[in-house]
Order: C-alpha cells, then sequence, then structure tokens
C-alpha cells in the first residue's frame, strides 16, 4: 500500500514538472528591435521642370551666288574667313562693261558739251529753244545708259551682303557662274538665334528678356546664357505648344549654325517638404512612411507631390523636421520596435550610360 502511495506521489510530481515546462515553451520570446536608417523631412527648392530641345540658327545667314552668267575671274576670301559688309567676294570677267561704261561716257561728254553750246546761243536767240530741249534730253539718256551699265558691272562683283563667316569655296576661278551657283556661304553667328518649343504652360514663364541656361552635348557640362528675344503669337492647336526664340552670344565663334541645343526650364518654384523616394510604402492606394517615435515607428499616411530624382514631395502628413525610415522598411509594422543604425546617405545616382564601368 505504501508503495502505491509513493508511485502516485511521483506521477504527481512529473505531471506538476511537464506541466511547467510546456507554460515555459508557450511564453513569446522577447522580438529584438530591427535595425533601420533614417532620414529628416526637409525643405527644399522645388519646381517644375521641362526640358526643351531648340536648333541653331545664325543671326543672319545667306548663299552667295551670282546674279548673271558670266565667269569667274578671282575669288578673295579662304575658307572659314571673317568678312565685313561690302567687302569683295569674287570678281567676274567684266571687259565688255567697262568698255560699255567708257563709251556711254564719252558719249554724255559729247552730250554735255552740246548742251553748253546750244544754251549759249539760245541765249543770242540763235537757235531754237526745241532744239536745246532734245539734246538736253538726250543727255539724260545717255545718264541713264550710263547708271544702267554701272549697275551692270556692280552685278560682277559679289560682296559681303554683311560681317560674317563665309563657309566652304564652291568654285574655282575659271568656272562659269550662273543665277543660283551657289559661290560659298556668309553667316552672322554673334549672337546666334535658338529656336524651340515648350508647352503652353510654360507661356506666363517666358517673356522678352526671361534668362534661360542652354547646354550642348558638344560641349559637355557647358552652360551658354540665353535670353528670350520672342515668344510665338499663336500655339499650335494639336501639339498644344508655342515656338520661342532665343539669343546666345558667341564672341569666341564655338557655337555654329544647326547644332542642338537643351534648353532647362523651371517654372512654380516653391519652398517645400521633401523625404527620400525609397521612404514611400503603399498601402493599398494610398502613401505611407513610417515615422519614428522614441525607439517604435508609426505608420502615417501621406499626401506625395512632385517627385525629383531620389526625392518626393509631402503636401501633407508630415512636419519639417521629423524623422522616418529609409532603409528596413519591408520588416516594420506599425508600433514595432527599431533601433537606429544610420542616416539615409542620399539617392542613388541615376544610371550615365556615358560614364565608365566600375571595376
Amino acid at each position: 500500500m505504501r508503495y502505491f502511495s509513493h508511485l502516485l506521489i511521483l506521477c504527481s510530481l512529473l505531471a506538476v514538472s511537464c506541466e511547467d515546462k510546456n507554460s515555459d515553451a508557450a511564453a513569446p520570446a522577447a522580438v529584438p528591435p530591427l535595425p533601420v536608417r533614417i532620414a529628416s523631412v526637409e525643405k527644399r527648392e522645388l519646381f517644375d521642370e521641362t526640358v526643351a530641345i531648340g536648333t541653331l540658327q545664325s543671326q543672319e545667314s545667306v548663299d552667295v551666288s551670282s546674279s548673271v552668267t558670266e565667269r569667274v575671274e578671282s575669288l578673295h576670301f579662304d575658307d572659314g574667313q571673317e568678312v565685313k559688309k561690302g567687302q569683295l567676294l569674287a570678281q567676274l570677267a567684266s571687259e565688255e562693261e567697262d568698255a560699255a561704261i567708257k563709251m556711254v561716257e564719252a558719249e554724255l561728254e559729247e552730250e554735255k558739251r552740246e548742251v553748253a553750246r546750244l544754251e549759249i546761243l539760245s541765249q543770242r536767240d540763235a537757235v531754237a529753244e526745241v532744239t536745246l530741249d532734245e539734246r538736253r534730253t538726250r543727255s539724260q539718256i545717255a545718264i541713264a545708259r550710263l547708271a544702267r551699265m554701272q549697275a551692270m558691272l556692280d552685278d560682277r562683283s559679289i560682296v559681303a551682303p554683311f560681317d560674317g563667316i563665309v563657309g566652304l569655296r564652291r568654285i574655282s576661278p575659271g568656272a562659269m557662274a550662273e543665277p543660283g551657283t551657289i559661290i560659298t556661304t556668309i553667316d552672322q553667328i554673334d549672337p546666334m538665334k535658338l529656336d524651340f518649343r515648350v508647352p503652353e504652360v510654360f507661356l506666363t514663364e517666358l517673356k522678352t528678356g526671361t534668362a534661360l541656361q542652354a547646354e550642348s552635348a558638344a560641349f559637355s557640362g557647358e552652360t551658354f546664357e540665353a535670353t528670350v528675344s520672342t515668344v510665338d503669337s499663336r500655339i499650335d492647336p494639336v501639339t498644344r505648344s508655342v515656338s520661342v526664340r532665343a539669343l546666345i552670344p558667341n564672341p569666341d565663334k564655338r557655337l555654329r549654325p544647326g547644332m542642338l541645343m537643351t534648353v532647362d526650364l523651371k517654372r512654380n518654384v516653391r519652398e517645400a517638404l521633401v523625404i527620400p523616394e525609397r521612404a514611400i510604402v503603399p498601402v493599398g492606394a494610398t502613401q505611407s512612411v513610417f515615422v519614428v517615435n522614441d525607439g517604435t515607428v508609426s505608420l502615417v499616411e501621406i499626401t506625395p507631390g512632385t517627385r525629383t530624382p531620389g526625392y518626393v514631395e509631402v503636401i501633407d502628413g508630415l512636419a519639417e523636421g521629423r524623422q522616418i525610415v529609409t532603409d528596413g522598411v519591408l520588416s516594420l509594422q506599425d508600433g514595432s520596435a527599431v533601433s537606429i543604425e544610420g542616416q539615409f546617405e542620399g539617392a542613388t545616382p541615376a544610371f550615365d550610360p556615358t560614364a565608365p564601368p566600375r571595376l
């Protein structure tokens, strides 16, 4: 009987021991704080930006050609030479015109002498007035013929119509020039005209005198200052865009007609709150962030605005200076304990296909 009593006591002790072990196993283990990186909500200057593509044009440009059919006697310029207005560029053969002018000049002198003689006789009533008038008319005709021949001679001398730079020589001495035959080109390239199109929403931002900045792939990293000279009076009803012309100083003559340039346009410049884009957590149709509060985080809904590379504007939901989680958000939930392991180090640079590969 005593044996059974001891056995009962032993079974009771074993049952109590097992119950204690099961109770310990059921107790949840303490979750350590999750490591995160944080960033502060800060205020920055934001703006709506668009990039317009334009083409450079000369301030003045012309194809130099002959207005008559004649042999080229000589050329008076080199490729790429700077020339002044009125400078002789090409001389066409003009022997026939020179001879004709000398003949007409001689006839004119003869007519003038005859008119002078008849005027003296007319004062003495020794000649009819009608005869004097006929000589005067012939003298006027000779003057007109001389002007015509001089114009024909001037057509044989091709001069620069304005200051500029000539292009390549397209013809050689001895060749026959005809109307439309291009001898060379001449461009006035200081300043340059830059024509581009922008959406109509930028119409109020662009006025005569507005300063712009333009860039060219030919001069990587260099910015050229431009000034709006004209905004077209019409908006394209199909594209809803407007043509704009800006002037770019080009004193060193590096910019050339036909070059492609880009113009950065900004509007609605403002001070706004921004956060790193990677901090945003999509929750259904809303956007939220984890805000740090004394070792824990809370999920706060925000209203995002304009996005820039790596950052996003916050229109509503956060105040300046609040700390939010940027790294480690995938492991968090509302109320999670966190340990701050560092600060946000900046957005990842945009991919540049022209940059050399990292080794």
